[in-house]
């Protein structure tokens, strides 16, 4: 680690200007951190000469110290420095995990999916050697007008045939 400064800071007329290396902090870590000022700060920001440059003025009614400023966002920044060390160094970890869980989100494959599917040894496992799987259809659908014919014919002889005869 080098000897020089790596951010420094100077209040002047209610101003709190803070300069980061950037070559060190990148600025998305810096945007990030300048971030967490917002809700009691004005926060502009800025470049100069290899340096990122934050100007911090306080909001009415909030009374900021320059050094506790200047600590809590340097805090914030090598926190999210470190943050995106860690984001890219997981980045495949992170990609794999977000992409089964949105594949686990689509829910269960339909019967469609599954009939279409490469069953491999089992390619037969849907095969009905029995005929069990027929249709509502092909067993209780309406029949041809001669096939109805003979049926009432049928039924007509089996009824005569059950009368006793008088």
């Amino acid at each position: 680690m080098s000897d020089q400064v790596q951010v420094t800071s100077q209040a002047q007329d209610g101003v709190i200007r803070l300069s980061f290396d950037e070559t060190i902090y990148p600025r998305d870590a810096v945007f990030g951190a300048a971030y967490v000022l917002l809700d009691r700060a004005f926060v502009h920001l800025d470049h100069e000469a290899g340096k990122l440059i934050v100007s911090v003025r306080p909001k009415p009614g909030a009374a900021l110290e320059a050094s506790a400023v200047a600590g809590e966002l340097e805090n914030a920044a090598l926190a999210q420095t470190w943050r995106r060390e860690i984001i890219q160094e997981n980045r495949a970890l992170i990609e794999s995990t977000t992409a089964r869980a949105l594949n686990g989100a689509g829910g269960a494959p339909g019967l469609d999916d599954l009939l279409d599917a490469s069953l491999g040894d089992l390619g037969d496992a849907f095969d009905d050697p029995l005929g069990i799987a027929v249709s509502w259809e092909e067993k209780y659908g309406k029949k041809s007008p001669e096939a109805a014919a003979a049926e009432s014919q049928a039924k007509d002889q089996a009824t005569e045939a059950e009368e006793p005869k008088k």
